[in-house]
């Protein structure tokens, strides 16, 4: 079989697929590392464990139409929190701060149970990894990048990420 690339557009088009078909149900495809599970069916829920972390990862049912929200209705702006991307975090000339490389869930381990890679006031060296972002199945490591104290964590465990999100500040050394 010939090897070939599957990009960002044809998944899309997967996807338009699966919505506009009423015999298609779900669809699974696996291919290199990737996987894509799209379920129509309302209760469906599939566990799927990834190579890279060793963390199980369950799909969300897809909502019903009755769940589903409607366009024209207003909304609230979320209020700025701690680990709003929009937080303001100073950062002194001997300080480090990592931002979310890409939108994702944060992890702070490396799989459920097991212990957090860093905590406040541990030391980390450059090639150190502080957390998983996860972005559709696949685990990204961060790494420290320099040597010095974890001093802060701006995100708490499992929640999602924006692009640009403060995610922890390190003390260098």
């Amino acid at each position: 079989m010939k090897d070939f690339d599957i990009s960002l557009n044809d998944l899309k088009q997967l996807t338009k697929w699966v919505k506009e078909s009423s015999d298609i149900r779900e669809l699974s495809l696996s291919y290199n590392g990737l996987e894509l599970f799209i379920s129509r069916n309302e209760n469906t829920q599939r566990s799927v464990s990834s190579d890279a972390a060793g963390t199980p990862v369950t799909t969300a049912p897809a909502p019903s139409k009755q769940e589903q929200p409607e366009l024209n209705k207003p909304t609230t702006a979320p209020t700025a929190s701690k680990s709003s991307p929009t937080a303001d975090v100073s950062v002194a000339e001997n300080e480090h701060l990592i931002t979310a490389p890409m939108v994702g869930t944060f992890y702070m381990s490396p799989k459920p149970g097991a212990p957090a890679f860093v905590e406040i006031g541990q030391q980390v060296e450059p090639k150190s990894v502080v957390c998983i972002i996860e972005v559709m199945k696949l685990m990204n490591n961060l790494e420290a990048k320099v040597n010095g104290r974890v001093k802060e964590i701006y995100v708490e465990d499992q929640q999602p990420v924006e692009y640009g999100q403060p995610i922890m500040l390190i003390e260098k050394e």
